[in-house]
């Protein structure tokens, strides 16, 4: 988040007095780079989210994962009993966690119905974010634009083609989406994870609930 931040930073700062067409290019292609770090940064933390908690997921999710090592990665479900051979002396839980790690890193994440299938795998209320998904959706098609199209309109009859205009305003508004998107995020798990735990109070309390009752 630093990096995208300080991009920003740069582009309202850095080329004092050039000259319009110099503004244009360089100084929001700052900006751009801005947009693909953090759409980078989205992108780590969904697979961070993955990594811990796909493999714990249901026999439906597990089913949509190749074993590591096949590959077939788009047709999970085929391999033959000799490809276990490699995985010798593991646990299931290993084989899993390495065949979900893998997974990931062949992934993107290119919309929200991406982001969605993974949340909803991780076990993570998708109520909690969907507010945010359209805007989600807009960093993401910028992304791709700036990454697969250089940020260009096209021209009519091959004339020249200008850059899509982007300002800091929008930037910084994405990066408070991804903000608050992490934060929705991880707080939906701790609601899940540690809440029911410190309900039941420490070991020692249990005790002596059940002493006095």
């Amino acid at each position: 988040m630093l990096r995208v931040k300080e991009l920003v930073r740069l582009a309202d700062t850095a080329y004092p007095n050039p000259s319009p067409d110099f503004i244009t290019i360089h100084r929001h292609d700052l900006l751009r780079a801005a947009v693909v770090f953090l759409h980078a940064t989205l992108e780590d933390f969904l697979r961070y989210i993955g990594a811990t908690y796909l493999p714990m997921g249901t026999e439906e999710c597990l089913d949509q994962i190749a074993l590591v090592g096949t590959q077939d990665a788009l047709r999970p479900e085929k391999f033959f009993l000799g490809k276990l051979a490699a995985h010798r002396g593991k646990t299931v839980d290993e084989v899993i966690s390495q065949s979900v790690s893998a997974s990931l890193d062949r992934m993107s994440f290119s919309d929200t119905g991406d982001i969605s299938r993974l949340l909803k795998g991780s076990g993570i209320d998708l109520e909690t974010v969907r507010d945010l998904f359209p805007k989600l959706s807009s960093l993401m098609s910028r992304r791709h634009q700036i990454v697969h199209r250089g940020d260009l309109i096209d021209a009519p009859a091959g004339g020249p083609r200008d850059a899509t205009p982007i300002d800091a305003l929008t930037v910084t508004g994405w990066l408070g989406t991804v903000e608050k998107f992490i934060s929705c995020v991880v707080a939906d798990k701790i609601r899940q994870d540690f809440v029911p735990k410190l309900s039941k109070g420490s070991p020692e309390q249990t005790k002596q609930q059940q002493e006095q009752s």
